[in-house]
């Protein structure tokens, strides 16, 4: 069989396995299942090369794997039958290989039809202790030498998130850009603080409508595990603190009124002046009447929590 999965809720163990299944072949087609279906898929992996040439099929975001509501709908079910079908037929020239990053379904039969030819690669959650191990392991083969006490700040400090932890480990080494000893005071000083400063930063970035900056947050909050309800409230909380402020200033209060009425820090202020100066007044109230849509619809089901946040930063930005 030359179908794979690969299963894991860490990205990082997902980009080792993925590099080691593509290793030597040099066409590479990447496919997202959230913007492909399972036709273009399969018809792309079914596609005989007149010189025989191999080549690796990559599909990201297979839900249809999982265990979530989404991946056991009527349209999911018809995809695996279809990827059932290929199989019966597969391309001998295609390495064709579904990423699943979370939890899959191990009682769906496409699944177990797939562990039973050795075809699954899944990666059980890692601990702390597993982390702070892994992670030794990956400075000490690049050259570095760390401390325990280090290797723990970086993960608490990324709230035992195993790929954010690593990013903090590839960005120390590019600081010291020889191998050497860590130093503590240095992890400290480089490493990025909490998952609330993260939020903001992506609100901060939304509100300024800096698109570059703003996708590269929302990746690191969708590593990071942050609820797309999460930001929609921040974001919302933002546009009202906004529009309280011009209401309150066009109808002539003073500034010490603003602040004291608001609850608000001078900082606070300082920075919704700043925002201000981006908005008018209707476009506030479009963005807390569009947020609050977006927010019903996606409690109803009525939209994709993974893509709405992206459709809604593309959009104002």
């Amino acid at each position: 069989m030359n179908t794979y999965l690969i299963v894991s809720e860490t990205i990082y163990n997902i980009e080792e396995k993925l590099k080691e299944l593509k290793n030597g072949i040099d066409n590479i087609i990447t496919f997202n299942m959230d913007e492909n279906t399972i036709d273009e898929i399969l018809e792309e992996a079914s596609y005989f090369s007149m010189f025989d040439d191999k080549k690796c099929v990559v599909v990201k975001n297979a839900k249809i794997f999982g265990s979530s509501k989404s991946s056991d709908t009527n349209k999911a079910k018809e995809d695996i039958n279809k990827l059932l079908k290929y199989l019966d037929e597969e391309n001998k020239n295609t390495k064709l290989i579904f990423i699943y990053n979370g939890k899959a379904d191990s009682k769906k039969k496409i699944y177990n039809l797939l562990k039973n030819n050795g075809n699954v690669f899944s990666f059980p959650s890692m601990t702390k202790t597993d982390m702070k191990n892994e992670l030794n392991k990956i400075v000490t083969s690049n050259g570095y030498k760390i401390d325990d006490t280090s290797l723990w700040y970086i993960i608490n400090n990324t709230l035992g998130n195993f790929d954010l932890a690593i990013n903090e480990i590839k960005k120390i080494m590019i600081y010291y850009s020889n191998p050497t000893t860590i130093k503590y005071e240095d992890v400290v000083g480089l490493t990025s603080k909490t998952l609330e400063d993260n939020n903001f930063k992506l609100i901060d970035s939304i509100i300024s409508r800096n698109l570059e900056d703003s996708l590269k947050l929302l990746n690191e909050a969708k590593i990071l595990k942050v609820e797309p309800n999460v930001i929609l409230s921040l974001l919302y909380r933002e546009f009202r603190l906004m529009l309280s402020v011009l209401l309150y200033e066009k109808n002539k209060y003073s500034h010490d009124e603003v602040l004291s009425n608001l609850r608000l820090q001078e900082w606070q202020y300082s920075k919704v002046k700043n925002n201000l100066r981006i908005y008018n007044e209707r476009e506030i109230k479009e963005e807390i009447v569009k947020l609050s849509d977006i927010d019903y619809k996606l409690k109803s089901g009525l939209v994709n929590r993974d893509t709405v946040l992206i459709s809604y930063i593309m959009d104002l930005c």
